[in-house]
């Protein structure tokens, strides 16, 4: 892949206008925007119920709605209650949906409901969908330093299970509703609500469910919004318009009768010819639908603030260690990878040595389809086992997929996020993207057809999902206004 900054000269570099880039970072940007009057009333009106916003996510990080454990089963539906009575305050419209079973620690039981709610039905306001989640991982209690369930201030980090994502989000958008009411003001936009509780066990049932709604609950719908992940860095905000996918391959080797070679020693000839040393994929024809590097796209890596190569130089390879901030983010986010775990070895009472597996992870991006990628692996290896001769059995089978995500961030919708965090802010975000593959997002992407608008309300080291999860005082606070200029924002923008 060839990075145009890498032999671009003052003369050779141009601006373009094309569909996703050029504009963008052509247009000049101002860091005021002006706070309108009854978004002034709003912002005023979250300032002045911070401790009782804060009582309100001490009180659903209590809840220890962890979907993956059968003895956690009461806690998820005791989640689920606390939802419905505060969408009943809010006096939001919502229904619960069985959506079928799945199978926990091997017992068949049925999945918890997912939740559709909506305030109001305007036709002449723009409708906005936010999905949202409220389980969480089992915590690992030797790995945090404060109780999981108990909201803890740490230095203006407020700790918890789910304070970050999931549970901190979804009371911010209630805070925005209250905060509206509160103030006997009508909503700028139709709201509308995904809920489920099962987002940390790949969505399971929501993919089979949401086409059965497309034709009434989703119709109208402007765009939808997913308050997921965190910035690149600890200050400047940031706006998500693509995620990676991944796909996990399992290669087993076993040995057969009359070979002549040991399968450790074929395992290694075929991972070599996967992936070299440098950490180019060698697999033939994996890069054909990989979309070559154009200047307008590095401008995007370049304007990128609150990142600095030297803090994870020491922690890369050597042949990454010289490579500026374009190419270590683009290595990150924008190009494909293959990733060779540990070998596994029989560990059962009775030690078979006959055969030998590995996993190796791919990580794709957007325009890469998994059933391809699929396709190329499969061929490849069997190309490899017949020129190098390996007369044992190699067997390679996909065990697992998540597609890539990818929106243009030049849509209206991101327009109107940019405003937002600007004039809360005072900073126009950075356009990021993100090395994790994101199942939730690419079932709405594919079945909704909405723009999706990623939306991280948390910086860089609240560790969402992950031990120790925190949201600072002020992006939970200045989280809560971001929502609410959103909203603003969207009921501005003016149809085509």
């Amino acid at each position: 892949m060839v990075y145009p900054h890498t032999y671009r000269t003052e003369h050779s570099e141009t601006k373009t206008t094309n569909s996703v880039y050029g504009e963008y970072y052509a247009a000049k940007t101002s860091k005021k925007i002006k706070i309108q009057p009854d978004l002034l009333k709003i912002l005023q009106y979250i300032d002045s119920n911070r401790a009782l916003f804060l009582e309100d996510l001490t009180e659903i990080v209590k809840i220890k709605s962890v979907s993956s454990k059968q003895k956690y089963r009461d806690d998820v539906y005791q989640m689920i209650h606390f939802t419905e009575e505060w969408l009943k305050k809010l006096e939001m419209k919502y229904e619960c949906f069985n959506i079928g079973h799945y199978v926990l620690e091997g017992k068949k039981v049925r999945i918890p409901s997912v939740i559709l709610a909506s305030l109001g039905n305007d036709p002449q306001k723009k409708t906005v969908c936010a999905y949202l989640h409220l389980d969480v991982p089992e915590p690992r209690k030797d790995e945090w330093k404060t109780d999981p369930w108990t909201l803890t201030q740490i230095n203006n980090c407020f700790y918890g299970n789910g304070a970050s994502c999931g549970k901190g989000p979804l009371m911010m958008w209630f805070h925005v509703i209250q905060a509206f009411q509160g103030s006997n003001m009508p909503l700028p936009v139709n709201i509308k609500f995904i809920i489920e509780f099962m987002n940390h066990e790949d969505s399971c049932g929501l993919a089979g469910f949401l086409p059965t709604r497309v034709q009434d609950f989703f119709a109208g719908v402007y765009n939808l919004v997913v308050c997921e992940s965190e910035w690149i860095g600890e200050k400047h905000p940031c706006l998500i318009y693509g995620c990676v996918g991944m796909i996990h391959f399992e290669l087993a080797i076993t040995k057969t009768e009359n070979s002549k070679t040991d399968i450790k020693d074929d395992m290694d000839t075929v991972v070599s010819n996967l992936v070299d040393d440098k950490e180019n994929i060698l697999i033939t024809n994996f890069g054909e639908y990989v979309e070559q590097i154009t200047p307008d796209e590095e401008k995007v890596y370049e304007n990128i603030k609150d990142f600095e190569p030297d803090d994870i130089r020491d922690s890369l390879p050597d042949f990454k260690k010289s490579w500026d901030q374009v190419k270590l983010l683009m290595s990150f986010w924008r190009l494909p990878s293959l990733y060779v775990h540990e070998t596994l070895e029989c560990v059962c009472d009775k030690k078979d040595y006959s055969k030998i597996k590995k996993i190796f992870t791919i990580k794709i991006v957007p325009r890469q389809v998994v059933d391809k990628v699929e396709k190329f692996v499969r061929n490849h290896i069997k190309t490899v086992v017949k020129e190098k001769g390996i007369e044992n059995t190699v067997a390679v089978k996909m065990i697992h997929s998540k597609r890539p995500w990818f929106e243009n961030f030049r849509l209206p919708c991101y327009h109107a996020a940019r405003r937002a965090i600007t004039q809360i802010y005072k900073e126009d975000p950075n356009m990021i993207r993100e090395a994790k593959a994101r199942e939730a997002v690419t079932i709405l992407d594919r079945i909704l057809e909405k723009s999706i608008l990623m939306l991280p309300l948390t910086c860089r080291g609240s560790n969402p999902g992950e031990s120790n999860e925190n949201i600072t005082s002020r992006n939970y606070y200045e989280g809560t206004k971001v929502i609410a200029a959103y909203l603003f924002q969207t009921s501005y923008i003016k149809d085509n």
